[in-house]
């Protein structure tokens, strides 16, 4: 992600436009002209930058070229300092060039006594006018000597003073005589941060625009696709949208992201930005101990804050804080929220910078004490929540109330990892209570605090943060009642396996059932869920192992039961026992659509209706797996299983697709593809890419290339491994007339790469009627009833559950041979 643009080399400027205004401006001064630019931006938005390229470009040009930089002010500040640096240039052998002064110029010298030592102070106010006439004077020869200076460069000269913010009040007088009565041949750039230059200095500039003598040239943030020049990355690169957000189009933010390896949660991680840091240490280096205090409560206080937040956190007193952050104002650290009336630092870089800057444990009683003020002010308890998990040492068990509410603040807004954060804390502050007895049994965090979270980062596919997560939960739940942790442990197992990880599902099953103190219940229906993590992981599990539930679920409640049961008839699905499948099939759906889904049960209930579905997809039962699969789909939206929406989906478009109603089939498709997007699950996205491609095809492929998906290329291998996959596929290249790749995708020994041989459930009746009209190279869509010519049964949308349709019978069929793959979907 963004660890790649990080090691990439990045340019000195991309500002095209803005530069050749200013190149310009340098060939204006080459022709005998004169002009005035005045260069404005934010600190980090490139200046210096800029000027340094137009000064390297002016110098190829033979423009002699001098610069000079003001310092921040302190009390000995020498006057004319910016053009006292840059006119010592003129005494260097060679500053204008071939074809012009080798040596020193004898105006230079004269030049500089004049600024260096004046006869007084020129910007002193006198008692009479003699006083003003000879100022007037004064600033009169030292233009005379820069026009000499002009004068002698034969492709003229440029005068660059950078920071002219920090100038003294002379320099200034200085530069408003060259605006009122400007020299030819001399090009000036005057760049500065308009929010901390002084209102004299804008007063000169603005009334040089006004005559016309000064132009302005304004560094706006850069767009995405200069960000993406600046770094010399692609503008699709992985991670450079997120930097260009989090830097704001500044292009010194930028860069330092990139170099620290993107935006970071921890505001203390700015190790890795030490010239960043040496940049805002000079910034705040003259600041005195109230306002710097003051700097560092703003920071606790986070994006926003006002002066009472500011005074309460700070300690300090109203007057205090209002003086203090007015320094902070005019320094241009702090800026005024437009139609907020509150305060924010210029970037958040900087309130990094301040807040890594202050001790630790003063931020930690901060933080504390910002809790206290806002908890007081009524704030929104995700305002109140990152001060209670930074207080660190002085959090209290109390918080817990403050980080729930929190949390159920931040899922409905997208906030996952803050939500998680928030979670675990909790959970630590509960054990911590324990430990001193300060929070009792009865107010254990029951699952309706962390099952959300744990369901929205399986969502997001935060593979990290639910791992933590996870660790957090187990250790809570570690002295509970057998029924309350298998309940906990079953819905973890579930979001696990629902993600792509079986194994670790397993795993937590397994080391459960061993501490188990005795079985019954419990017992069972972790021996159920053992099962179904393999259906929920997109897996096919061992049939063995799923007979031997009978034996563990003989009193276990009737949704366990039902549960055993759909498995065992799933399992005989794709073993080709459609007898046993059939009957296992019945009495299972019989006790799932008599069940109500409320009460504890009601979570596994949605995963069971989905085994059921799948099978009777494999069935061929359409019309039942259509009503169970939306059954559980409206399940697990109302209660927020998301994990379970890419699965749910996807068995929706299949079987949509399977009944012929080819528009609800794409549109199921495309949410499922999204939802296993975001989710991290590969294969799902390409078991909805085959729904999508083969639904297109048998419309006739008339939509745009983008909305359906692609059939793939055998002959490069780029060929899906399993078979409902392969089967969809296949289904499209024969209706879009390409036998060959159908007929490679489903026989087996006919090309060099191919897929497994499907399972021999789906040859009944759509594979064996697709190899038929594949040999037979009968490839016409007219007369064909569907897919692969499968017959439509049950193509009826919508209905309860209860009553099912009819049913073929399928015993009657000869048991097929196992087939050639484990991949369920």
């Amino acid at each position: 992600m963004v660890t790649a643009i990080a090691g990439r080399q990045v340019r000195t400027t991309v500002r095209r436009k803005e530069l050749e205004a200013l190149r310009h401006l340098v060939r204006s001064a080459t022709t005998g002209r004169c002009a005035t630019v005045e260069l404005i931006g934010d600190p980090g938005s490139g200046k210096t930058a800029l000027l340094t390229e137009l000064a390297s470009e002016a110098r190829r040009e033979g423009v002699a070229v001098l610069r000079g930089l003001c310092a921040e002010p302190t009390q000995e500040r020498a006057p004319f300092w910016p053009f006292v640096e840059a006119l010592g240039g003129l005494e260097t052998p060679g500053v204008f060039g071939r074809g012009g002064p080798t040596g020193p110029l004898p105006v230079a010298a004269s030049l500089l006594r004049s600024l260096t030592q004046p006869p007084q102070d020129p910007d002193a106010l006198a008692p009479a006018g003699h006083g003003l006439t000879r100022r007037c004077q004064y600033f009169a020869e030292i233009r005379r000597m820069l026009a000499n200076c002009a004068a002698a460069a034969p492709r003229g000269l440029l005068l660059v003073l950078d920071d002219f913010h920090w100038a003294d009040s002379c320099s200034v007088r200085l530069l408003e005589t060259l605006t009122r009565r400007p020299v030819g041949g001399l090009a000036v750039v005057v760049a500065h941060r308009p929010r901390q230059a002084p209102p004299g200095l804008r007063v000169v500039l603005q009334h040089g625009v006004e005559l016309g003598t000064v132009d302005e040239v304004s560094l706006a943030p850069l767009t995405l696709a200069q960000c993406a020049d600046l770094l010399r990355t692609p503008p699709d690169a992985a991670g450079l949208r997120q930097l260009y957000e989090r830097s704001g189009g500044n292009a010194l933010y930028l860069t330092v992201l990139a170099a620290a390896g993107g935006p970071s949660d921890d505001p203390t991680h700015v190790g890795v930005r030490r010239g960043f840091e040496n940049r805002l240490l000079a910034e705040c280096a003259l600041l005195n101990a109230d306002v710097l205090i003051a700097a560092h409560a703003a920071a606790v206080l986070g994006e926003t804050f006002d002066v009472d937040s500011v005074a309460a956190v700070a300690q300090l007193s109203q007057d205090e804080t209002c003086r203090a952050l007015g320094i902070l104002r005019s320094r241009d650290l702090v800026r005024a929220v437009p139609g907020t009336g509150a305060l924010a630092f210029r970037h958040a870089l900087l309130r990094d910078f301040l807040y890594a800057e202050a001790d630790s444990c003063w931020r930690a009683a901060a933080h504390r004490r910002a809790l206290s003020h806002l908890s007081e002010l009524g704030a929104p308890p995700m305002d109140r929540a990152p001060h209670a998990v930074l207080s660190g040492a002085l959090a209290s068990p109390m918080d817990e109330a403050v980080l729930t509410a929190a949390v159920k603040e931040a899922l409905p807004v997208g906030r996952t990892a803050l939500a998680a954060q928030w979670t675990m804390y909790a959970l630590r502050l509960h054990r911590v209570g324990r430990l001193r007895g300060l929070a009792p049994d009865s107010a254990q965090p029951g699952c309706e605090l962390w099952l959300p979270v744990v369901r929205a980062l399986a969502a997001k596919g935060d593979v990290t943060r639910l791992r933590a997560l996870v660790r957090e939960v187990l250790a809570v739940l570690a002295d509970q009642p057998d029924a309350v942790r298998v309940s906990a442990v079953a819905s973890l197992a579930r979001v696990q396996a629902a993600l792509g990880l079986p194994e670790e599902a397993h795993a937590l099953i397994t080391s459960t059932l061993s501490a188990l103190r005795g079985g019954g219940e419990s017992e069972a229906v972790l021996h159920v869920q053992s099962q179904l993590v393999w259906v929920l992981a997109g897996q096919l599990p061992p049939r063995a192992d799923v007979e031997v539930l009978a034996r563990h679920t003989v009193r276990a409640t009737p949704v366990t039961a039902a549960g055993a049961l759909v498995l065992r008839g799933l399992s005989a699905v794709f073993a080709g026992d459609l007898c046993a499948a059939e009957t296992a099939l019945d009495e299972g759906a019989q006790v799932l659509d008599g069940l109500e889904p409320e009460g504890p049960d009601g979570d596994a209930l949605t995963g069971y209706l989905l085994v059921l579905a799948c099978a009777e997809s494999a069935m061929g039962w359409y019309g039942p797996a259509q009503a169970h699969v939306e059954r559980a789909l409206a399940e697990a939206r109302l209660r927020g299983d998301l994990p379970l929406l890419p699965a749910l989906l996807n068995v929706l478009a299949y079987v949509d697709y399977q009944a012929g109603q080819m528009s609800e089939a794409l549109e199921a498709a495309q949410e499922a593809r999204a939802a296993a997007l975001s989710a991290g699950r590969d294969h799902l996205v390409a078991l909805a890419d085959a729904v999508t491609a083969a639904a297109w095809a048998w419309l006739g492929d008339k939509a745009p290339a983008g909305a359906r998906g692609a059939i793939p290329e055998v002959a490069t291998g780029d060929v899906p491994r399993a078979s409902v996959i392969a089967l969809l596929h296949a289904e499209a290249a024969l209706a879009a007339g390409d036998g060959a790749t159908a007929l490679a995708l489903l026989l087996p020994g006919r090309e060099a790469r191919r897929v497994p041989e499907p399972p021999s459930i789906l040859a009944v009746p759509g594979v064996r009627t697709a190899g038929r009209r594949i040999s037979g190279h009968r490839q016409q869509r007219a007369g064909v009833g569907g897919p692969c010519g499968v017959r439509r049964r049950h193509a009826q949308r919508g209905g309860a559950a209860r009553p099912r349709p009819a049913r073929p019978r399928a015993c009657a069929a000869r048991p097929l041979a196992p087939g050639g793959g484990d991949a369920l979907l």
